[in-house]
């Protein structure tokens, strides 16, 4: 019989429970990393095109908190992250596998083409998910259920804002400032076009909107690079987390022809000058393995190596 209360994804006014949840989890696990913080819940639920998340979100509860979340991202990749006080973390995690592992088992196998290149190399029959190197109880857990690690994984950096942040030239006539109403358009053309190289992107208008209108959502912390012509050429959204100091950038990205230019580095920059002025002591990012020009970016830009988070496979 499960041990907590569960029960999928209500809509809206689920949306604060799901912030409260990664705050806490950064709080509990804190200076330790955790997967997911509030940029993470706001990016990928409200950030996403064609997402069901009636469907594919679930949370568990203990004495009415949510101590338990599972993102299932159709066809094969699920995402979880489980409260540090939660006393029997086995048993939390088996619920949530079992769940994912049964929302697996209900889709077909998906046809070439309906997996994101950014999990292809999986494999088209399992089931992925990741797991923090540092996380043993959970690495053992996996490998107990079957699940087997892969040679892929996502890398995470952090950044103290305690020493003074640099101030790169601008090319000239370019300009740093934050989106507007007046740059929806363009600001989700610029997402669109970044995110291109690694394959179409669905990125719309009414996406963009829906994720400005987010509550924990900061349009100054919306940067944007400008050229001299208008052409917004990069950008980079920052997060903040007044409850526990920590800042967090999700996404970011460069136009395809601006790149190899310094342009954003430059953005981030700003992006960390405006988290330190909001009283942010930390700053955070993480990108996959297979992104050379982030992992080559990051560390350019102040970012110091925080832990790296293993995929592992489950054949279904």
């Amino acid at each position: 019989m499960p041990r907590f209360e569960t029960r999928p994804y209500a809509g809206e006014s689920d949306l604060a429970l799901l912030i409260d949840f990664a705050r806490n989890c950064t709080a509990e696990r804190w200076p330790r990393r955790t997967p997911w913080h509030v940029g993470d819940v706001a990016w990928q639920l409200l950030g996403s095109t064609g997402f069901d998340p009636f469907a594919n979100i679930r949370l568990w509860f203990d004495g009415g908190s949510v101590v338990g979340l599972g993102w299932f991202e159709p066809p094969l990749n699920v995402v979880f992250e489980i409260r540090p006080v939660v006393s029997d973390q086995d048993a939390l995690t088996n619920e949530i596998l079992d769940w994912a592992e049964e929302r697996r088992r209900e889709l077909a196998r998906p046809a070439p083409g309906e997996i994101a290149r950014a999990y292809a190399m999986l494999g088209d029959d399992t089931l992925a998910t990741t797991a923090l190197e540092s996380d043993h109880q959970r690495l053992a857990l996996l490998e107990r259920r079957g699940y087997v690690r892969g040679d892929r994984d996502n890398v995470h950096f952090r950044q103290s804002l305690a020493g003074p942040i640099p101030e790169p030239p601008l090319e000239p006539g370019m300009r740093l400032r934050h989106a507007t109403d007046a740059d929806i358009e363009a600001r989700a053309e610029l997402h669109r076009a970044a995110w291109s190289v690694w394959g179409p992107s669905t990125f719309s208008v009414e996406t963009y909107r829906r994720l400005r209108a987010c509550p924990v959502y900061d349009e100054e912390l919306d940067v944007i690079l400008e050229a001299a012509d208008g052409t917004l050429v990069a950008y980079c959204i920052c997060w903040k987390d007044p409850a526990n100091g920590v800042g967090s950038f999700e996404p970011v990205g460069t136009r395809p022809g601006y790149t190899r230019r310094g342009l954003m580095q430059a953005t981030m920059f700003e992006g960390l000058r405006r988290l330190k002025a909001r009283g942010m002591h930390t700053a955070l990012v993480g990108t996959a393995s297979v992104n050379e020009s982030a992992l080559a970016l990051y560390p350019r830009s102040g970012f110091q190596p925080d832990g790296r988070e293993w995929y592992f496979t489950k054949r279904m």
